[in-house]
């Protein structure tokens, strides 16, 4: 739009598409593959003219489906329609310079809806850069420079989510570890009170979890940094919270606020796990040439876990709020098992560790027999000899890109 090359019109017709056009006042789907709604939206493409000049570029849209309609069904039913050729309207697609990307990404939002935010995302990448695609994580170290001892940070929880180990690795590094935690509920502001008021003096850090269960207190907590005279300024305080209305506006304007979002697709869940969970002091824990393989079969299994919790009850039968502190406990105890079997010269026990992680660590959340099943043979699978060998693949099936450990 502001390069001239898209009207408003044009933004509305991808916003809104057919939405606006009445059902019984139109031609009804001839199609049983398709649905009303996609019907209705290509009957508003073929009414739109695109840019300043309005091409009317899908005019004919809805008689070419019916006269092709077998192309069009393939292309209905393709996995990434985005990246396919569209029929009868490929070529013209690749010629209009300016507008050609937009149209393909309309059309794919007026009939494969579930596919737009992809191919928003390749829109994006080509027209304005991978960077601002681009997964971004916030370092903790860049919150803690911005933080001050009047200024805490509010961790905005999500599923799946908690910020205490990160936290805790920051404090090592700050020479402030242990930190205070309180968990906050019923009879815990009494604790939280005094573990902020012997921090204020001696400069401590104090972490109050899950506060969402104690916003009286938040009230109270708000007075305090605002009231009291002397807090020592190497005094840092962190909030996590889920989202909720009571929270105090005047602490919640105060306050650094950081959202804590599950990353979306695997690879964003790797650069995560790496640049939150596993550290290059974690690279360097262990002295033997299998740490590293197993710590990215680790993260590779805690990303999947995560990811499949998008698709609902066909990801797992119950929802679980798998979290870091499951993949920073199943790291702890590969880190011990291998370095005691490093130290008595004995081979590790892929039996133990499988049981470990797919039973203790995860498994312990797991409630569904189906969804135990899943993990274990996850475990299986990729907690085995294979892993080392050179031509291991996490996708045990013939693909157009097989998933390797680098």
């Amino acid at each position: 739009v502001v390069g001239g090359n898209l009207t408003m019109n044009d933004v509305m017709v991808f916003l809104k598409a057919g939405s606006s056009l009445d059902k019984n006042a139109e031609r009804p789907c001839p199609f049983r593959w398709m649905s009303d709604k996609a019907w209705l939206n290509a009957l508003q493409l073929s009414r739109h003219g695109f840019g300043h000049e309005q091409i009317m570029f899908f005019r004919d849209i809805t008689d070419l489906l019916q006269k092709n309609e077998v192309q069009w069904r393939r292309w209905f039913d393709e996995n990434e329609p985005e990246n396919c050729a569209v029929p009868e309207y490929e070529e013209r697609i690749v010629a209009e310079r300016s507008l050609g990307s937009f149209v393909r990404l309309v059309l794919v939002r007026a009939l494969r809806e579930d596919r737009t935010s992809i191919a928003c995302a390749q829109f994006i990448d080509s027209k304005l850069g991978s960077r601002f695609t681009a997964p971004v994580t916030d370092a903790i170290v860049d919150i803690y420079q911005e933080s001050a001892a009047r200024k805490p940070v509010l961790y905005l929880l999500s599923a799946g989510t908690d910020p205490a180990s990160m936290i805790d690795e920051l404090a090592k590094k700050r020479k402030k570890f242990p930190t205070d935690k309180v968990s906050m509920g019923e009879g815990q502001e009494k604790v939280a009170r005094e573990k902020n008021t012997a921090a204020f003096i001696t400069g401590g850090w104090v972490i109050l979890q899950n506060c969402h269960l104690g916003i009286d207190y938040m009230c109270e907590v708000e007075d305090t940094l605002t009231k009291t005279p002397e807090i020592d300024e190497d005094f840092r305080l962190w909030v996590t919270c889920e989202i909720t209305a009571r929270f105090p506006i005047g602490l919640l304007q105060m306050a650094i606020k950081v959202t804590l979002e599950p990353p979306a697709g695997l690879k964003a869940q790797l650069f995560r796990t790496y640049n939150t969970m596993i550290t290059q002091e974690t690279l360097d824990k262990v002295d033997h040439e299998k740490w590293r393989t197993l710590l990215y079969v680790m993260a590779v299994l805690h990303s999947i876990v995560q990811e499949r919790r998008k698709f609902g009850p066909i990801g797992w039968c119950v929802p679980y709020e798998f979290n870091n502190s499951d993949l920073d406990a199943s790291l702890l105890f590969l880190e011990k098992h291998l370095s005691t079997t490093i130290m008595v010269n004995q081979p590790h026990s892929w039996v133990t560790i499988q049981y470990m992680v797919a039973e203790v660590q995860y498994g312990g959340r797991i409630t569904d027999d189906l969804d135990r099943e899943l993990f274990i043979t996850y475990a299986a699978r990729w907690l085995c000899d294979e892993i080392f060998r050179p031509g291991f693949a996490f996708n045990a099936y013939a693909s157009e890109y097989n998933y390797k450990i680098p």
